[in-house]
């Protein structure tokens, strides 16, 4: 203690004379030695004192006591340079070296405590915070009359409170947690209502496995919110309890030094999104609907849902995973990938239970029905914008547990089938890709081959275009081939794809991957239909040309009309083929190559076997239809 005058307002107000402790007078000269403590350097006026001391009940001779207060004060501190009460505009100054006052060391010890855990050390920071409360002396001001000193009074208890809070947590983070527990459980005793005490306690009592007793304190905490303020928890108190529920409160568990002692980082948002294609080609406008209805869910705070669909082999999933990077960014929280097999549909618990585990569940946690699932689901992302993309959906059904509910959140799906529930339901925008244009075709081709090799042959380029009828996957195929034959002339692999030995379809097989074969992908389409659609896809065959009219499709199938119209929308549904006006429809080259395929001489085929279309080509007994050379200029 060095040998000038101290002042502690952190108790009883008292001065400190060298290691000689003493009061300062009798309680209203306690309240005016505080004024002046608290405006230290500042002049305070003798109206200003009385009212600090009496408020609005001030007797007549206030204004006589108050200058007999100062007097008597003067004669405490002496004739010292470094403590004096002296007169200064039109008021009472006290001069006071800042570190002469308690309140002022306390302060500055909290900002180191602070700095010093934003530094990362916690041990450092919780032994200046003890350091510092161990300053005060009971409540401060203690005794003291008047206004001034009540509000200082609640102020300054706040103050300290705060900083006990903060030591505790702390403690928590250094994983001391069966201590701090016990003084956490004794605060929020005194104090029912302190939310950060509330969480600060679970915290601790869930890192000393005492979770039962974590998760009773927060209900107890909020029936008293409700009760006795009408309101629901904090969001920050909720988190903590949805961790304690999910498992992933995360817990510092072998302090040994304040590097180790740190906060652990949250858990790494979900980054589930498979790579993109280079370049999405003519798909500008698509893209910036999408991009509206992302903008518009922000800014309505609801949840966008966009279903996109279309023919095989279109680029549904390559679109929806394309426009899904490009969006990330909206969606800091994360973004989650499923693939949900549409046409062997995977069973929605087992998806949420991989997005759970994304999110930080453990399995051990992991709910066992699938309604369990998605609730757990949705409580955890009800804080959060996500972005769920849910690709090759058999039917609205499927994904209904999957969807996000958090405003600002949005999902993506990719369906063979028009999802009509989840477009009246939900409000989903419906997204139809058409093939590309015979300039995108080109444009796709020119990105994945050069536009080297494609402008010194453009008749060929085109040529293959129309061979791919505009579909990405199969010129995407027919790139693939060409890229690994650089010294073949494009012109050269069009006649080689137009042969009159090859079936249509042939030119975009893949051998290596099902997935990328053409065929194999209208195949997919085609096993969702049922067998009157079926076998109405297959008479279509006999039409020759790709625009045809209800009574065309009666007359090739050799039905009523009437019944051919009940027919024709579950191919529409499964964009098999599609509605050009009301009793007018067309479909793709490719897609009426493969129903030539499945229809046979005498037009009897059944619904393939979809485990054998990849190999189809080595199968016997199976006559080759090629389709009338319409097609090819088409």
């Amino acid at each position: 203690m060095s040998g000038g005058i101290q002042f502690s307002v952190l108790g009883p107000v008292r001065l400190i004379k060298g290691d000689v402790e003493e009061a300062a007078g009798q309680p209203r000269q306690c309240a005016v030695l505080a004024s002046l403590l608290l405006r230290a350097g500042s002049p305070v006026s003798l109206s200003r004192l009385v009212e600090d001391v009496w408020g609005d009940e001030a007797p007549a001779s206030a204004v006589g006591s108050v200058r007999t207060y100062v007097y008597r004060l003067r004669q405490m501190l002496g004739d010292r340079r470094d403590a004096s009460v002296r007169l200064a505009d039109g008021g009472y100054v006290l001069q006071t070296r800042p570190d002469d006052l308690d309140l002022n060391r306390f302060k500055r010890m909290t900002t180191r405590a602070r700095e010093a855990r934003r530094g990362g050390d916690v041990a450092l920071a919780a032994g200046l915070l003890s350091e510092g409360l161990g300053m005060w002396k009971g409540v401060a001001l203690a005794g003291v009359p008047g206004p001034f000193a009540s509000v200082q009074r609640d102020a300054l208890g706040e103050r300290r409170l705060a900083c006990v809070e903060e030591q505790l947590a702390c403690e928590v983070e250094l994983g001391r947690y069966s201590e701090a527990a016990a003084e956490l459980s004794a605060l929020l005793a005194e104090y029912p209502l302190r939310e950060r005490v509330c969480g600060l306690l679970m915290t601790a009592l869930c890192g000393a496995g005492r979770q039962a007793e974590a998760l009773t304190i927060y209900h107890t905490t909020s029936r008293l919110l409700r009760q006795r303020l009408g309101v629901s928890p904090s969001p920050k108190l909720q988190q903590v309890h949805e961790r304690i529920l999910s498992g992933r409160l995360r817990l510092t568990q072998f302090p040994i030094c304040p590097t180790e002692a740190r906060q652990p980082a949250a858990p790494e948002a979900p980054a589930q999104l498979p790579a993109a294609v280079p370049s999405l080609v003519g798909r500008e406008k698509e893209q910036a609907q999408v991009e509206w209805l992302a903008a518009e869910a922000e800014e309505s705070s609801s949840v966008g849902i966009c279903v996109v669909g279309g023919e095989a082999g279109v680029g549904k999933t390559a679109f929806a995973i394309s426009v899904a990077h490009g969006l990330a960014e909206r969606f800091p929280d994360g973004q989650l990938f499923a693939d949900l097999h549409g046409d062997e549909p995977k069973d929605s618990a087992e998806v949420l239970a991989n997005f759970l585990v994304a999110l930080g569940v453990p399995p051990k946690f992991m709910p066992d029905s699938s309604q369990a699932r998605g609730l757990m689901f949705r409580g955890l992302l009800a804080k959060r914008r996500m972005l769920v993309v849910l690709d090759n959906v058999r039917n609205s059904e499927q994904a209904r547990d999957l969807l996000p509910g958090s405003p600002g959140s949005m999902a993506i799906i990719t369906s063979r089938l028009q999802l009509h529930t989840l477009v009246a339901s939900y409000q989903a925008l419906p997204l139809t890709l058409r093939p590309l244009s015979q300039s995108d075709a080109r444009n796709l081709l020119a990105a994945r081959l050069g536009t080297a090799r494609t402008a010194a042959e453009p008749e060929a380029v085109d040529r293959i275009a129309e061979l791919a009828s505009g579909l990405p996957l199969a010129l995407a195929n027919v790139a693939a081939r060409a890229a690994y034959r650089p010294q073949i002339r494009l012109a050269s692999l069009a006649d080689e794809y137009s042969a009159s030995e090859h079936r249509v379809l042939d030119a975009f097989a893949s051998h290596e991957d099902p997935v990328l074969d053409v065929r194999a992908s209208i195949a997919r389409s085609y096993g969702l239909l049922d067998s009157d659609a079926a076998s109405l896809f297959r008479s279509l065959s006999a039409w020759p040309a790709g625009i045809f009219a209800t009574s065309d499709a009666a007359h090739a199938a050799a039905q009523p009309e009437q019944r051919v119209r009940q027919t024709l929308p579950r191919l529409i549904q499964a964009h098999l083929i599609s509605e050009i006006e009301r009793d007018k429809y067309s479909w793709n080259r490719l897609v009426a190559a493969y129903a030539a395929e499945q229809a046979g001489p005498n037009g009897l085929r059944r619904p393939t076997d979809l485990g054998s279309v990849h190999n189809r080509s080595e199968r016997e007994g199976i006559p080759r239809h090629p389709v009338s050379s319409r097609w090819l200029s088409a």
